[in-house]
């Protein structure tokens, strides 16, 4: 059972997350525990399955104590909001001793894809995630988090995670540059809790000893309406000890203003139109920075400019932004040589800066982008219902099953868009219901094929399972709704029948919170013919767990 939020981050660690997009703690809990965890995970991974996968917590019961400690939820509270959900991906990634006769010597810390140690999980090079196979939208919004915790001391031979300070705002990891690293030991039961698209990457191994980061995900459920960490001023003050080398006082502002549940353009100047246009020539610029603080500025046009900021943003129709590239190309990874390339792929949909700017002007923009959801481009549909979506919870229940109606479309990449939108628009009605009900029962012929957003993370998905997976989190956000429609129930009652595991995983959480007879049998029905039995395990001998606090 979850303790309660003790541990709540204050005005200057929430401002730090903001310019920086992380935070680092320690998690409180004692040194045998973290011993523990890192003596099964180790029995695990090398004598019973060597894949865990998301099995991780079920495998080692012991890490729900991690993932339920007060320092963590106070965190993810703070910045997540108090209905926070932990997503179904909880992974161990491993740096495995690189051969003996490999030298390194001292470790850059700004390499990129170094070698790593035969069998290592953790990825060398640096990158943002994709969420896992499940083809999701990028967010300047606080809503996903990774959790990256460090179960045993990792000193820096040993080859920690380095991260990429500031890097959470950018579209493409194409400049960052050597000042941004965040590289250093951490200690047993540390952590980190970054935003999602923060950029990182694991580290060669140059002891004798594997090393471990576990990896959890968090996601919001609902819009911020006020600060729920332990707020004390309302002025942004841009933190003296922040990492990141960019200084973005519009983009940081405009964000504060967001997880403090105010307008987003409040002590941000209205432009100019000579203004706006100079800054909407400063979006073609390669310099993150640059282009940060320019979308920000065009974020408080008035009314009035509201025309020009739409026509510069249809200037990308008609160029096939819509249509995934395949894994082998970069632009797959948002990796493109091209830093203004932004595109859907079947690992991440990277939305146009635009699309950013018209959601952060907020409901000024609103009637226009429900024009645009009616363009011929699917790139630009895609577009408009993510900007409603980061409008939230001001726009009308009506406008939310507008959004609701591209679900009726053929074309997945326009389907899952508005699915991760209307993750955001939790007041959706019975049309809309409905709709998300034959997504997670019907299975059209063209989405039973591949569709693996992480490949090196296993599994077998279709475009129809990660369809359903969004589908599923839709529906788990309407339930903590005002006024749950007639339907959704039975939809997430019939969720269970998907395959991935996803899927059910968040309908489980759905209904529990539901709590209606019907939706608690159907829960423990499902989850009854899927115990786990640990003891059918070796058990790890505490000797060895007493050394290794030793």
């Amino acid at each position: 059972m979850s303790q309660p939020y003790t541990h709540l981050l204050s005005d200057e660690q929430v401002q730090l997350f903001i310019t920086d997009g992380m935070i680092e703690l320690q998690s409180e809990l004692s040194d045998e525990f973290h011993a523990t965890v890192t003596a099964e995970l180790d029995h695990a991974l090398k004598k019973e399955m060597r894949w865990l996968g998301d099995n991780l917590v079920p495998r080692i019961p012991l890490l729900q104590e991690f993932l339920d400690s007060p320092v963590l939820n106070g965190a993810l509270k703070s910045i997540l909001g108090p209905d926070f959900s932990w997503a179904p991906h909880r992974f161990p990634h491993n740096s495995e001793p690189l051969p003996e006769d490999v030298e390194l010597g001292e470790i850059d810390a700004f390499e990129n894809q170094p070698v790593m140690g035969k069998g290592s999980i953790s990825g060398s090079g640096w990158h943002q995630d994709g969420h896992s196979k499940g083809a999701r939208s990028r967010w300047h919004t606080f809503r996903a988090i990774n959790v990256f915790y460090f179960p045993h001391d990792t000193p820096i031979e040993m080859g920690p995670t380095r991260v990429l300070a500031g890097s959470h705002l950018y579209a493409t990891l194409n400049h960052i540059v050597p000042e941004q690293v965040v590289f250093k030991p951490r200690k047993a039961g540390s952590f980190i809790v970054a935003a999602f698209d923060l950029g990182h990457a694991g580290t060669p191994n140059q002891t004798r000893q594997s090393r471990y980061m576990l990896k959890f995900v968090a996601l919001r459920m609902k819009n911020p309406s006020e600060p729920v960490w332990n707020h004390v001023n309302d002025e942004w003050r841009t933190p003296p000890d922040r990492l990141t080398t960019d200084n973005l006082p519009t983009t940081w502002l405009s964000l504060w203003n967001w997880i403090c549940g105010k307008s987003r353009q409040e002590n941000i100047s209205t432009p100019s139109s000579k203004a706006i246009r100079e800054d909407l020539q400063r979006l073609a610029s390669k310099n993150n920075a640059g282009r940060l603080e320019a979308m920000y500025r065009l974020s408080a046009s008035t009314q009035e400019d509201i025309p020009l900021l739409v026509d510069y943003f249809l200037g990308c129709a008609g160029k096939g932004r819509h249509e995934s590239p395949p894994p082998e190309d970069r632009g797959y990874y948002a990796m493109a040589k091209d830093p203004l390339l932004r595109q859907f792929t079947k690992r991440q949909f990277v939305p146009e800066d635009l699309a950013i700017v018209l959601g952060a002007v907020g409901l000024p923009a609103l009637d226009v982008l429900v024009e645009v959801l009616k363009h011929e481009d699917p790139w630009i549909r895609m577009n408009a219902a993510y900007a409603i979506s980061e409008i939230g919870c001001e726009v009308p229940s009506e406008i939310a099953d507008r959004v609701g109606m591209l679900l009726d479309e053929p074309l997945d990449c326009v389907v899952r868009a508005a699915l991760d939108a209307l993750c955001s628009l939790n007041n959706y009605t019975e049309v809309t219901v409905t709709r998300l009900h034959r997504l997670l029962t019907e299975s059209p012929d063209d989405w039973q094929y591949a569709a693996m957003g992480e490949k090196k993370l296993g599994g077998n998905w279709t475009i129809q399972n990660q369809v359903r997976y969004v589908a599923a989190w839709a529906l788990r956000t309407r339930v903590i709704g005002s006024s749950v429609p007639d339907g959704v129930e039975q939809a997430l009652i019939d969720a269970l029948e998907e395959n991935t595991g996803y899927t059910p995983a968040v309908a489980c959480e759905a209904l529990e919170i539901l709590n209606t007879p019907a939706g608690l049998r159907a829960v423990i029905k499902y989850l009854s013919t899927r115990r786990w039995d640990p003891s059918s395990f070796a058990p790890i001998p505490r000797k060895q767990v007493a050394l290794k606090v030793a």
